[in-house]
């Protein structure tokens, strides 16, 4: 199966076809990460793909490698206010203590678990969006994402 079939499947098992709870502008949808950079050095993301879905308020990050298998998934909440955006990661259920299990923040993308972090937009509309994020021991990291649907 091409990659272009399985975004398209995954985006569709996620989201439906629906903008549940109104439309969120460019955001909705799914997002692959082009590029990624720690303190301007660009960083190997390797064969695996990260995917980023917002619907809603739930944001579903996603670490897939190249046989398409998901390694790593994980569920939070966003909020905008302008340009800034607060991926929420301390949520939990009654199996997963928070901040843990799917609730557990994409710590790959220097994201900390069971907290509420917060990301610049340096640039977003309906086919890219560039965020930048300070980590707890202050390295600055920006990620390019590419929307595929």
């Amino acid at each position: 199966m091409t990659r272009f079939a399985y975004l398209i499947i995954i985006s569709l098992l996620c989201f439906g076809c629906t903008h549940n709870n109104g439309d969120i502008g460019p955001l909705f949808g799914t997002w692959v990460l082009d590029g990624m950079t720690v303190d301007g050095d660009k960083q190997d993301i390797g064969p695996d793909d990260t995917f980023m879905q917002f619907q809603g308020k739930i944001v579903m990050t996603k670490l897939i490698d190249e046989r398409h298998t998901m390694l790593v998934y994980s569920v939070g909440t966003w909020e905008r206010d302008g340009d800034v955006m607060e991926l929420d990661y301390t949520h939990y259920d009654d199996n997963n203590e928070p901040g843990t299990g799917i609730y557990r923040a994409p710590t790959w993308l220097l994201l900390e678990t069971d907290a509420i972090n917060s990301l610049q937009i340096l640039s977003l509309n309906n086919r890219h969006m560039t965020l930048q994020h300070t980590t707890a021991e202050g390295a600055i990291a920006t990620y390019n994402f590419r929307k595929t649907f």
